[in-house]
């Protein structure tokens, strides 16, 4: 905030503030000697209640630091005693903080002579009855203002880092106007200036995604967390690794009996019973050799039975099995006229029916893929189409409900999510009431969602946990759903982040779990032994395998087989229906805010040189989407400047001016970006495009 913004703030915040929170600043909060102001969402350890509800399940205390930016004179001379002044008050208050802290022991004549020092260089009373450091702030504050008074100021600052760094200087004007844009699930006001401050504070390429460190330890929440069990001595909701439980889920895993397997089990039980008939001939024990008649009958048409349910009533041995009723029943009925029966086509039967479960039962391998977003499908669909390849492999697709929770961990069973729209057209789904697991046992499962129920937003129906499943199934596979950037040696919160994905059900219950990379393996090894013990780690070497995630490693469409409107072939093409070049043209709203007319002129210049070259080169011009909102509310003329632009390109028609919402055709279509930094040449960098950045 301005420092004239961050005043009045303070007049207003404990009264205008939700009841639960506090508000602490140097002037009016003991042992708090920061140079921010800071607003914290609880006034005790714990958020529960009501109050979980509002701040998203999050328990504990968060706060939102506030840095105020103080002017600068304009005048060198007095920046520079300004530097000076502010330099001594900043040292003398890291000095008393030292002081104040236990960390040194000082003569009183030492500090008295320190704060002298002070009162002489600033032309200040310290009263010594007060706090010396919350004196030398307030110093600072008038100095600032009466420098600026004297001096005029365009440019502003936060001084702790323009103490260190004399460049950091940010144009006032940049704070001359607020835009909305969109963050997450909510809107947040920015200086319309916001790009010329980052550029400012982190770099012109401060769209970049870069790791770094910061400030906080990592995760930020992490000391509260232990605090909280140390103090209530309860622990988190969360998995761990038991060896008896995995011993026992192995331990009740179905084994899978095929329908061969079973008739086969059947198979000597029709010879033994033949063999008894001929004993009980020979004893002319007539009426038990009746009723062996009679069971033997039964038994051959349940097994037709069993056989046409799962393989129809045209398969060969379904044929053989009524044959052989109607044998029974002419040897049935020969016996009940005093006949005695003919044997041989008994030993007939034992031999052909043994030839055809040899011969005519040959199995199919299950493969069962369990999505639950269609967003995700992307991660299982190279799988399923090997499997789809392979004749000899019956696989199903089964999407299964999920359910978010509520801030107290509870599914809201009763707004279920069941996505079935939006799959590709040839992939088959069908319904998880359908599928029996335990008649089926499919040979091989494959899932995506590892959590089961150790996730705090949401999780999937129980029958599908990974727990529960491993029951059903030969092998348990894991596919993550998303592919993560690769996690280098010494790279400590990437690996901490990791631990919420990779020490799940999942992972642990998994036959086989496929991650991205070979780089990826080792550190899921790495977490998971760290997890569950050392003696575990040939564990998740022999089961995790680095081949590569689906998603990481898609490769983008070829430009025939993206589907574009058709007004744009006769740019895209040339005559002979060759591809021209196609460079894809990124504008941003900030950008043109911050450079004005200037940029304008920047973009006719781009325009004309393509337009020169259209005969080799297609121009796809994609501007930013809040262009027409922030341009209307911050500069109207400029915004009218603009859109004449936009206007003339597109009445031309040598280019393609696209601003749909499919900002992923446009990546894939094009060979190179330029223009100015954000998401798009971030894409472009992932598909690694040839990305040529806009500098003005």
């Amino acid at each position: 905030m301005l420092r004239e913004d961050y005043d009045k703030f303070c007049e207003v915040a404990e009264k205008e503030l939700p009841e639960e929170c506090s508000f602490w600043d140097h002037r009016t909060t003991d042992n708090f000697d920061n140079s921010i102001g800071r607003v914290i969402n609880s006034k005790v350890h714990v958020v529960e209640g009501e109050l979980l509800e509002k701040y998203h399940g999050y328990p504990y205390v968060a706060g939102i630091d506030i840095f105020w930016l103080d002017s600068i004179p304009e005048d060198p001379q007095a920046q520079e005693e300004f530097f000076q002044r502010n330099q001594y008050i900043n040292q003398m208050i890291e000095w008393i903080k030292r002081v104040e802290r236990g960390y040194m022991v000082i003569e009183p004549e030492i500090l008295e002579f320190r704060i002298q020092e002070i009162e002489k260089k600033c032309g200040v009373h310290l009263n010594r009855k007060k706090s010396i450091r919350k004196q030398l702030y307030q110093i600072q504050e008038r100095s600032e203002e009466t420098a600026c008074q004297k001096w005029g100021s365009s440019e502003v600052t936060y001084l702790p880092t323009w103490m260190e760094r004399r460049g950091y200087r940010l144009p006032k004007k940049c704070y001359d106007e607020i835009i909305w844009m969109p963050y997450e699930n909510t809107e947040l006001p920015l200086p319309v200036g916001y790009d010329e401050l980052l550029s400012k504070k982190y770099g012109t390429e401060w769209m970049r995604p870069v790791r770094s460190g910061g400030a906080h330890d990592y995760p930020s929440y992490k000391k509260q967390q232990e605090f909280l069990e140390e103090e209530n001595g309860g622990e988190l909701y969360e998995f761990r690794y038991l060896q008896k439980e995995l011993e026992e889920i192995e331990r009740t895993r179905l084994s899978k009996e095929s329908l061969k397997d079973k008739i086969s089990a059947i198979l000597p039980l029709f010879k033994e019973a033949h063999e008894e008939v001929e004993e009980h001939i020979k004893n002319q024990e007539y009426d038990f050799v009746l009723q062996i008649f009679a069971d033997c009958q039964d038994a051959a048409i349940q097994i037709g039975t069993m056989i046409e349910q799962e393989k129809g009533e045209e398969h060969p041995t379904v044929k053989l099995l009524e044959q052989y009723c109607e044998t029974i029943f002419h040897l049935h009925t020969a016996m009940s006229q005093g006949k005695l029966p003919e044997m041989k086509a008994l030993s007939d039967f034992d031999k052909e029916l043994a030839v055809s479960i040899q011969q005519d039962f040959r199995e199919k391998k299950v493969v069962v893929f369990i999505p639950y977003k269609v967003s995700l499908w992307g991660a299982m669909e190279s799988m399923w189409q090997a499997a789809m390849e392979d004749e000899n492999t019956e696989v199903y697709v089964i999407p299964v409900p999920y359910y978010y929770k509520d801030a107290y961990g509870k599914a809201k069973t009763e707004e279920p999510h069941y996505e079935t729209e939006g799959y590709p057209e040839n992939v088959v789904l069908t319904g998880y009431e359908e599928f029996d697991f335990s008649t089926i046992h499919p040979d091989m499962v494959v899932i995506q969602c590892p959590y089961d129920e150790y996730n705090y937003g949401m999780t999937v129906h129980p029958f599908f946990f990974a727990k529960n499943l491993k029951k059903y199934t030969d092998k348990l596979v894991y596919i993550p759903a998303f592919s993560m950037d690769e996690i280098g040696p010494g790279d400590d919160r990437a690996r901490e982040t990791l631990k919420s994905y990779c020490n799940m059900p999942g992972v642990v219950y998994a036959d086989t779990v496929i991650v991205q990379s070979e780089q990826m393996k080792e550190v899921y090894v790495e977490l998971l032994t760290e997890f569950a013990g050392e003696d575990t780690k040939s564990i998740w070497e022999d089961k995790i395998y680095g081949l590569g995630s689906p998603v990481y490693d898609q490769k983008p469409l070829a430009k025939e087989e993206l589907e574009v409107p058709e007004e744009w072939v006769p740019v895209l093409q040339k005559p002979d229906g060759t591809w021209k070049r196609v460079i894809l043209y990124s504008t941003s709203v900030s950008t043109l805010i911050r450079y004005g007319q200037k940029m304008i002129d920047k973009m006719r210049d781009v325009l004309r040189i393509f337009r020169e070259h259209q005969d080799e080169i297609a121009l796809l011009w994609r501007p930013d989407c809040y262009v027409q909102d922030v341009g209307e509310s911050v500069n109207p003329t400029l915004l009218q400047w603009h859109n004449e632009l936009v206007l003339k390109y597109c009445k031309e028609g040598w280019g393609i001016y696209d601003d749909s919402p499919d900002a992923e055709r446009a990546v894939q279509l094009c060979d190179a970006v330029y223009g100015d930094g954000g998401a798009i040449l971030n894409m472009c960098r992932a598909q690694r495009k040839v990305v040529m950045e806009n500098i003005m």
